[in-house]
C-alpha cells in the first residue's frame, strides 16, 4: 500500500508542476490578419511552444485538457485580433491562468 501512496504524490507533483508551467506561459506573436495562412502559422506557432514546453508532461487527462483549453484560448484571440479593423499590426502577447 506504501508504493501507491508514493506513486500518488510523484502523480500529483507532476501535475502540479505542468499546470503551472501552463499558467505562466507568455507567447508573442506576428501575422497578417489579412492572409489566413499567415493566421494559421501564428496558430501552429502557439500550439508548438505549448507542446515543447509541455512535452515532458503529457499523458495525463487532466493535462491534457488543461493544454486543450489554453490551445484553444489562444486560438480564438488570435482569431479575435484577425477578425477585429484595430491594431493590425500588434503583436498578440496572452497570459492565461488556470483556475
Amino acid at each position: 500500500m506504501r508504493e501507491n501512496v508514493e506513486t500518488l504524490f510523484v502523480a500529483s507533483e507532476d501535475i502540479a508542476t505542468a499546470l503551472n508551467l501552463l499558467d505562466s506561459i507568455e507567447v508573442e506573436i506576428g501575422f497578417d490578419s489579412d492572409d489566413p495562412e499567415s493566421v494559421e502559422q501564428a496558430i501552429l506557432a502557439v500550439e508548438e511552444a505549448i507542446n515543447t514546453r509541455l512535452s515532458s508532461h503529457r499523458g495525463d487527462s487532466r493535462i491534457e485538457s488543461a493544454i486543450l483549453r489554453v490551445k484553444l484560448d489562444f486560438r480564438c484571440a488570435i482569431f479575435d485580433q484577425a477578425s477585429s479593423d484595430e491594431g493590425d499590426d500588434e503583436v498578440i502577447s496572452s497570459v492565461h491562468t488556470l483556475q
